[in-house]
């Protein structure tokens, strides 16, 4: 029998919610950049507007004077809603994947490991429009390389407690044995492989590290791998919310915001009577851009 309780896992509330808890295991970038995230239905498309503040400075009071007024000069960064990701599923045994909640999240699963790669990539593809970079294709990171984004970091005026390197698989590999730091990670082997936001090591001269690996590699004699030193303020990452169909449509849905990463999720249901089974639908709409130059920079290996 089919009641409230065995059909529980096919309410799209319910997806949603589940997917958002397997989203935070499988996403790195989104939680650590610049969010703008609104409820508010838009089109893919749509192009957003993030002001930015300009640069104030300190003046001198002169005694029996007023004040000296500044009016700041605020960039306006434009943020184009040009990413529509979704992915769908048919499942057919419906009464089966009910009355089996492990059968549905392994169905979730599958649905937003797709979509968080995706997410992922769009984010760390905003590497090749920074101009900074520093390192050299084909040689491993070492810790005399983190020192080196350390001052990086400084000489571009950079905010200590928000530093961090993207790095690829390989990269975190070698530093794990680069013989500077293995008294680091010996002291610190709980921080390695922490899911959240795959951290492999946190405050590294004053850098928190994470691997990913989708960091882009460009094939090539030798092949440059890209990793990415970042400031969240770097990038910006913008989710909107999709419209919701209009009643009597068929389907079912739901729309949930994830607040750890910004993201938001459309959840879709309807039975297809051709295929004779119920198509799950996870989708979202969001835009990614370069927010400040200085914050972020190339770290080739």
């Amino acid at each position: 029998m089919v009641n409230s309780t065995t059909a529980a896992p096919f309410i799209p509330e319910i997806w949603a919610n589940e997917a958002l808890e397997v989203l935070r295991s499988n996403i790195v970038m989104a939680p650590l950049v610049t969010k703008d995230t609104d409820l508010a239905t838009f089109q893919v498309g749509s192009t957003l507007h993030v002001p930015y503040p300009g640069t104030l400075k300190a003046n001198d009071k002169v005694e029996g004077a007023p004040v000296t007024k500044q009016t700041p000069t605020s960039t306006d960064t434009t943020v184009k809603l040009s990413h529509h990701k979704e992915v769908t599923i048919l499942v057919e045994d419906f009464v089966r994947a009910q009355a089996q909640p492990i059968l549905m999240q392994s169905y979730i699963h599958a649905q937003v490991v797709a979509l968080a790669e995706q997410i992922e990539s769009d984010i760390i593809g905003t590497y090749s429009s920074f101009s900074g970079s520093l390192g050299t294709a084909g040689t491993d990171l070492s810790a005399a390389t983190l020192r080196a984004i350390a001052k990086k970091f400084d000489d571009n005026k950079i905010d200590q407690g928000n530093r961090h390197l993207l790095l690829s698989t390989k990269d975190e590999s070698a530093l794990v044995g680069d013989t500077a730091l293995q008294t680091f990670f010996a002291f610190n082997e709980n921080q390695r492989h922490d899911i959240t936001n795959g951290i492999i090591g946190a405050n590294i001269y004053g850098l928190t590290l994470h691997v990913s690996q989708l960091v882009p590699v460009v094939t090539g004699t030798p092949n440059t791998t890209n990793n990415l030193a970042f400031d969240p303020g770097a990038i910006v990452f913008a989710s909107r919310s999709l419209p919701m169909a209009n009643p009597g449509m068929g389907v079912v849905q739901a729309v949930v915001q994830d607040p750890v990463s910004g993201l938001i999720l459309r959840s879709t249901m309807g039975y297809d009577k051709d295929s004779l089974g119920v198509q799950v639908t996870l989708d979202c709409l969001y835009g990614v851009a370069k927010l400040r130059d200085e914050k972020a920079f190339v770290v080739l290996s």
